[in-house]
């Protein structure tokens, strides 16, 4: 029920609300700097497998870990790093063009990706093929589905009732904020039996190409001088994966309940960074709000 109903129900919404707050100027933007999308990209697509290809041979990481950890840093963004980027008071516009161009991608790179790196690593003995139809179609219904009924539909909205949803969208929000804790916490307990494997190695190293992807990816904006906005919402796009996907990929195309294993606890972890990213924006805009502009306290 949590991943079948529950959560594509919670990530609808969550979406809705991100919609309210975009316009198509956002992303008109957005296509002004295509710099910062192909940097994107290029991200999600060399940095993020070079450092799982870099974690699994600096650890000597056995194989089904390796395997696991290689499907999941092929694996594109999804709506979940939409969500934390908007969240965290990134730019929710460059995120939704990154996640729309990097799944689109997916279905081509995931395959190709993940076949040279275990070539590289002696690891081809897992009989792994990727066809392209049914790689393409959960991909599109894990993430473009959601994403693009959800934010049609708050866009329109928008435009359609535009004062009042100014005043509701702080209180919109804030629920989402709240919705998405919740989901972490669902998605904790479901798994309550497996929480103690949390500090085994196989999960440490999830956390740790999340992490690491997010470091880098602040280290080279800062070194070319992008905005706070544009490095934040940067780092959720390589460091948020999509679990989903690569749960789906291993358990069900290629029938490897054992590599889903990795995804699942990457899913859980990789949200300790992201409420720390979400909780910083929360404090900043209540600070905002607490001290007018002449300076003095509410």
């Amino acid at each position: 029920m949590l991943t079948q109903v529950a959560l594509p129900l919670a990530l609808a919404m969550m979406m809705l609300v991100m919609g309210l707050s975009l316009r198509p100027a956002h992303f008109v933007a957005v296509a002004r700097e295509p710099k910062l999308i192909l940097l994107g990209l290029a991200l999600q697509l060399f940095l993020l497998p070079a450092l799982a290809l870099m974690l699994v041979m600096v650890l000597s990481l056995p194989a089904t870990l390796a395997i696991g950890l290689i499907i999941l840093a092929a694996c594109p963004g999804g709506a979940t790093s939409n969500i934390i980027s908007h969240l965290s008071g990134g730019d929710a516009s460059l995120s939704v063009t990154l996640t729309a161009l990097i799944t689109l991608l997916a279905p081509l790179t995931l395959p190709l990706w993940v076949n040279t790196q275990l070539q590289w690593l002696n690891l081809d003995q897992l009989e792994l093929y990727l066809p392209w139809l049914p790689t393409l179609m959960p991909l599109l219904l894990v993430t473009v589905l959601p994403l693009l009924v959800g934010m049609g539909l708050g866009m329109v909205l928008t435009a359609r009732y535009p004062q009042w949803l100014e005043r509701a969208l702080p209180w919109f929000n804030r629920l989402s904020g709240l919705l998405f804790a919740v989901l972490v916490i669902a998605m904790a307990v479901a798994n309550s039996e497996r929480l103690p494997q949390l500090w085994s190695q196989a999960t440490l190293v999830c956390l740790g190409l999340c992490v690491l992807a997010m470091a880098a990816t602040a280290l080279l904006s800062r070194l070319l001088r992008l905005s706070e906005r544009h490095t934040l919402t940067l780092m959720i796009e390589v460091g948020i994966q999509n679990a989903g996907t690569a749960m789906l990929i291993s358990a069900t195309i290629l029938q490897r309940p054992d590599l889903a294993l990795v995804a699942l606890f990457y899913g859980i972890l990789m949200n300790l960074p992201a409420l720390l990213l979400i909780g910083r924006n929360v404090l900043r805009s209540s600070s905002a709000v607490r001290v007018p502009l002449n300076g003095s306290s509410l």
